[in-house]
């Protein structure tokens, strides 16, 4: 892993201390200064400990590092383009509104009373941090869009530091075609929790994909899906799926320990969230005899794959076709598909079997929420597919255009 890629980790991992930190302030009643200075505290350690991590230590030469600039004005441009001044209506209705919730400290419980339309069951990553940072700030409007701003940038920028070296030609593509895809950063701006699950997501499979390095990166993985978890739901497929796919390196017996240490503080913070104030989901607690029922109805899944159908070829056509060719190359060859492929495919089919015993109105529950679930695959799905065809397509251009000359 490149060296600016783990101090960028830095990030994901203080906002999961800050939420959790802050919930559990909230509930043993601390005032905030108290919080700022156990934050504090923890700031050193984190540090030390990631310094001691094995890192690549590749300077950026002249033409990734244009690169990365060009990029990130780019990112800044569009989303003040495509941002709207409260975000969209889950965002003031819900998230942000949870925040508001949690800013008082005497009486943030009461949040939880509220149980019509408000999605109260959602965990408190993203909501903690915007209270706690606006608090400091005393302006929320900033925050959230500050908050969400940083989010979008890193990861194209995450995505490009860890592929460039593999070949700069697809890594750069990458890069383009995440700063300037509207549809992509138009959802991002959107200041919903999908696209920190997306950049949660990407930085746990890129852990993973480095733990041969050092084992500790086993540690990082298991805390950044722990985070997936500790922000949405569908955190808990997500991360059941991604143990399932990286058991070998997640679940070996040396190598237990590094995963408990790493995904132990935000699963305890959601179990305690989901056992003493969280109601219960609606799509779980709605399941039943009906259940069967809607999964063999052949009405429900033509309902479902013409939308998604739909979504991806009109928005995402070009991630979509890579996807199939590295399929239909594998099948050629005879080899099993990439791991990575295969793991965003499972988490596809997983979310179709979700909407297919959905008990809301299954065409309003796509149209409200289809896009933001794939959104939270194209960090990830762009970085497999980079990385497979740099396998694939072994060349790199050299002189001028090489990342290491």
């Amino acid at each position: 892993m490149q060296k600016t890629t783990l101090y960028i980790l830095f990030w994901p991992l203080l906002l999961g201390i800050i939420s959790i930190v802050y919930f559990f302030g909230l509930m043993t009643g601390l005032p905030v200064l108290v919080m700022i200075l156990m934050l504090s505290g923890s700031l050193a350690p984190l540090r030390y400990s990631l310094h001691k991590i094995a890192t690549e230590d590749k300077p950026l030469t002249l033409l990734p590092l244009a690169l990365l600039l060009l990029v990130i004005s780019l990112v800044g441009q569009k989303f003040v383009l495509l941002s709207e001044k409260h975000g969209v209506w889950d965002t003031w209705a819900m998230w942000n509104m949870h925040a508001k919730y949690l800013m008082d400290s005497q009486h943030w419980a009461t949040l939880f009373k509220n149980t019509t339309a408000t999605h109260t069951d959602y965990p408190l990553l993203l909501p903690a941090n915007i209270a706690f940072f606006s608090r400091l700030s005393g302006d929320m409007l900033i925050t959230s869009y500050a908050f969400h701003l940083i989010i979008t940038i890193c990861i194209p920028v995450v995505i490009f530091l860890q592929t460039h070296n593999r070949n700069i030609l697809f890594a750069a593509i990458g890069l383009f075609w995440l700063s300037t895809n509207d549809y992509f950063l138009g959802i991002a701006a959107y200041q919903l929790a999908d696209n920190l699950i997306g950049f949660l997501l990407l930085c746990a499979m890129i852990c993973a994909d480095n733990a041969t390095a050092d084992k500790r990166y086993i540690s990082l993985s298991t805390a950044m899906f722990g985070l997936c978890m500790w922000t949405k739901n569908e955190g808990i497929l997500l991360s059941a799926l991604f143990i399932a796919f990286y058991y070998k390196p997640l679940l070996q017996k040396q190598n237990v320990k590094y995963s408990i240490i790493g995904i132990a503080l935000p699963l305890i913070a959601l179990l305690v969230f989901k056992l003493a104030y969280a109601p219960s989901n609606d799509i779980v607690s709605a399941q039943g005899g009906h259940t069967i029922q809607k999964l063999l109805s052949a009405q429900r899944y033509d309902v479902v794959y013409a939308a998604l159908k739909k979504l991806v070829l009109d928005n995402y056509y070009t991630l979509t076709c890579l996807v199939a060719l590295h399929l239909l190359i594998r099948i050629i060859m005879k080899r099993m598909p990439d791991r990575r492929v295969l793991f965003i495919l499972a988490v596809c089919l997983s979310y179709f079997i979700v909407y297919i015993i959905t008990p809301q109105d299954l065409e309003w529950h796509l149209f409200t929420s289809l896009n933001r679930l794939v959104h939270q695959l194209i960090p990830v799905t762009t970085y497999a597919l980079i990385m497979v065809y740099a396998d694939t397509i072994n060349f790199r251009f050299r002189t001028a255009f090489a990342a290491n000359p």
